[in-house]
């Protein structure tokens, strides 16, 4: 049962190649910029690039596509219509959607935070293995939040139209220090790139903060979809 919730989101995402246009778009600005970080000779080039171009820009925008593409375009509850139509659980059927969301931008954001990191490295940045390694656990995560953030956004809205409204309340809103900015990706993301953080929050505090949103918003877009 569960194999065949999967099929209709990945269907969508293997099978509409103009969906990843936008996505390869913006994975190319990021690595220009990190190609321009290296060619200017800047000592922390990475930890520029990653907090800049990839994740205050890109990432948002490239994990945006594929929530798109993931749901054809659509709002959640009607991007699984069909499926519940066959007789699956609406509750099922979304989180398998959420799921295949979550998994590839997450894979997608590991490798572009692990290429921008390369490209970008420079003498004062920590040696590359691990840099490498940080970067790409931190991208993957930080693209899961995004992934089911945007999720949720598309449960409202006659078409899904609340994911572009949640793509500017959390520029606006988590692109700043306070309580507010607690409640969106942008700000713990950013705090573990090595940016500003919001209310002084450790890194640790960040990471724990994003897995917390990851879940509270998917489960919240589960439950909306499922009515």
């Amino acid at each position: 049962m569960t194999g065949a919730l999967l099929r209709l989101p990945i269907a969508r995402l293997s099978r509409t190649p103009r969906a990843w246009i936008p996505v390869g778009a913006w994975a190319a600005l990021a690595l220009a910029a990190a190609w321009a970080a290296r060619s200017t000779g800047s000592a922390h080039g990475a930890d520029h690039a990653l907090v800049g171009a990839y994740g205050a820009l890109a990432l948002p925008l490239l994990v945006y596509g594929v929530v798109a593409a993931t749901l054809g375009g659509d709002g959640l509850a009607r991007a699984c219509g069909s499926l519940v139509a066959f007789g699956a659980p609406a509750s099922r059927a979304a989180l398998a959607t959420i799921g295949v969301a979550i998994g590839a931008s997450a894979i997608i954001g590991a490798l572009l935070a692990a290429a921008v990191a390369a490209f970008a490295h420079g003498m004062s940045d920590p040696p590359l293995a691990r840099d490498l390694a940080t970067s790409a656990w931190i991208g993957a995560l930080g693209a899961a939040a995004y992934a089911a953030y945007f999720c949720f956004g598309a449960t409202f809205g006659a078409r899904g139209g609340g994911r572009s409204a949640a793509l500017v309340i959390d520029w606006i809103f988590g692109a700043g220090s306070g309580a507010t900015a607690l409640l969106f990706p942008r700000p713990h993301l950013r705090n573990l790139l090595g940016g500003a953080p919001a209310l002084e929050m450790s890194q640790r505090g960040a990471l724990v903060a994003l897995v917390v949103v990851t879940v509270v918003v998917a489960l919240l877009a589960v439950a909306r979809a499922r009515r």
